[in-house]
């Protein structure tokens, strides 16, 4: 698998955090992330695991928040104190009869494998397209965020309004009802983080 694919999961994590008013927090409970998130999580979900998500997910949304207003130097710090955070091993695999490939070790917990599956799939997205691939929907009611991957680097809009593009100053004035719970937060260490983590 090309690890840059892993990138997915970020987008992802930090897409959770946008949910209609009324709605539980997708990462509020073990039962709830792992019907979330549960198809690219392999373990029961712990609350510590809850936590490490968490924790994860605000630094997500402050680095595409931050590349999407060109602030490169802090998105890249964040991206690089979460590589610190949750260091990856990789490892050579041949399951399933394919070629010979690199994966990431199956090691730590599900939220520490889930964090550093994902930081890395960013960073390689990073060093092979250029920190302002990462970008947060042009729809001024939507904090999702997306990786431009397009050809001409014209991509503006999550996946969800893509196919609203054409109209954007109506969607400009109708909210779409979603509201961002976490905030891009300035959190300095991993909640109850006691292990190093490869995924």
């Amino acid at each position: 698998m090309n690890l840059s694919s892993y990138a997915a999961l970020a987008v992802r994590l930090a897409n959770s955090a946008a949910h209609a008013p009324g709605e539980p927090d997708p990462l509020g409970s073990p039962a709830e992330c792992a019907g979330a998130l549960g198809d690219c999580l392999a373990g029961p979900v712990t609350r510590r695991d809850l936590d490490v998500l968490r924790y994860v997910r605000a630094e997500f949304t402050a680095i595409f928040d931050a590349a999407a207003r060109g602030d490169d130097q802090d998105a890249m710090a964040r991206l690089n104190a979460l590589l610190v955070q949750f260091p990856i091993q990789p490892e050579m695999t041949d399951h399933d009869q394919a070629r010979w490939h690199v994966h990431l070790a199956s090691q730590g917990s599900v939220g520490d494998r889930f964090a550093a599956g994902a930081i890395i799939g960013v960073a390689l997205t990073v060093s092979g397209l250029g920190v302002s691939r990462l970008g947060v929907c042009a729809i001024a009611s939507c904090p999702q965020v997306f990786i431009d991957a397009s050809p001409g680097k014209s991509r503006r809009y999550c996946a969800e309004h893509a196919a609203a593009r054409g109209n954007v100053s109506t969607l400009r004035r109708e909210p779409t009802g979603l509201q961002p719970q976490s905030p891009a937060g300035q959190a300095k260490e991993v909640p109850g983080r006691a292990t190093s983590a490869a995924s």
